[in-house]
């Protein structure tokens, strides 16, 4: 499972909206802010708030750990990238063959598109979960 710690921001009678806490550096320069860091920050966006479900009793300022289950990221992005992008191929050679032309293989690759876009968008993806609150310990049966 891949975990992040988030801090709390709000809650809602839905879950509860969480930010991500970056860590303090990479470790090699103990924190201490390294150039790459400085570069980084440069490019950094406004943090984004992300909505969780939630069991815990948690307030705005906790920290928590959240995860999702290994393999989630990437089923997501093949659904978010890969299938638009095999349906607008598969658009554009379907086209080629009932009408050979650039503007028949145009118009079979937006629709393909469109219709990838339109089933990523419905599509569900896995949504992370609150593990536990941060500094607690997770003990394992085993």
């Amino acid at each position: 499972m891949l975990e992040q710690t988030v801090e709390v921001i709000k809650t809602a009678p839905d879950g509860i909206w969480v930010q991500a806490v970056e860590p303090s550096g990479c470790g090699t320069c103990a924190g201490q802010g390294c150039s790459s860091r400085r570069i980084a920050e440069l490019f950094q966006r406004k943090p984004r708030l992300f909505l969780v479900e939630c069991d815990l009793a948690l307030a705005p300022g906790d920290r928590a750990v959240i995860g999702i289950v290994n393999g989630s990221v990437l089923k997501s992005a093949l659904v978010a990238y890969g299938q638009p992008l095999a349906l607008m191929l598969t658009g554009a050679l379907l086209s080629q063959t009932v009408h050979p032309g650039d503007g028949s293989a145009l118009i079979g690759m937006l629709l393909g598109g469109v219709a990838g876009w339109l089933l990523a968008r419905n599509s569900q993806a896995a949504r992370p979960v609150v593990l536990r609150r941060e500094g607690m310990i997770h003990l394992m049966k085993g």
